[in-house]
């Protein structure tokens, strides 16, 4: 895995370089010290995952953010402070990171996150998740009630067959619901369905009897 951070503080790049060498095998870290270094880096070559600091100087903190998800669609991206607000890290996550890391956390949380981060997946940790949630807040909106009914028995754990006998769908039409949860979601699976559920704060609709319009 190929990750690129953007930090100026030499210090935390060589421990992070430490981390990455000791707890995720293969990877390469590359280290720039700021914003344009980290473009021109992701302008040569194909990265996994980049990492800003996002209070690094040169970087005007989301305009950074904004500015490399532009041009770097992509890349998975994720922010990474020593400080931060639980606003400041929903505002990241509203404008298309893909993840917070703070400096802070222990070596196994941060190698953790940086694997799921990069794999597709999202990271927050808990005590920012709510900022967060709300920062994605517009994605519940954009299930109809069908499907948020569709989503509500798929977080139960049924099965197409079983949803479609619930709401009296035919398995085909069961099947093209859950295609449009998982597009309107951002996911790939039933798992990430659930766990995008549960991050976005989604209450799915209660399901109704059989039968029901």
């Amino acid at each position: 895995m190929r990750i690129l951070l953007a930090d100026d503080h030499p210090l935390f790049a060589e421990a992070l370089r430490t981390l990455i060498e000791r707890h995720i095998e293969g990877s390469e870290l590359t280290v720039v010290p700021d914003l344009d270094a980290a473009h021109r880096a992701l302008a040569e070559r194909r990265f996994d995952l980049a990492v800003l600091d996002l209070h690094m100087p040169g970087t005007n903190g989301f305009d950074g953010v904004r500015r490399t998800l532009a041009r770097f669609p992509d890349t998975p991206l994720s922010v990474i402070s020593g400080a931060a607000t639980a606003d400041e890290v929903a505002r990241a996550i509203g404008l298309g990171a893909r993840g917070f890391l703070p400096k802070t956390a222990s070596a196994a949380v941060l190698a953790a996150a940086l694997q799921v981060i990069a794999a597709g997946g999202t990271y927050v940790p808990t005590e920012y998740a709510v900022g967060a949630a709300a920062a994605r807040a517009p994605a519940k909106a954009a299930l109809t009630r069908r499907e948020s009914e569709v989503l509500s028995l798929l977080v139960r754990g049924r099965s197409n067959k079983e949803i479609g006998r619930v709401l009296d769908l035919q398995e085909i039409t069961v099947k093209l619901h859950v295609r449009n949860i998982f597009r309107k979601l951002k996911v790939r699976n039933r798992v990430e369905a659930v766990h995008a559920a549960a991050r976005l704060g989604l209450d799915p609709s209660p399901v109704p009897r059989p039968g029901a319009s």
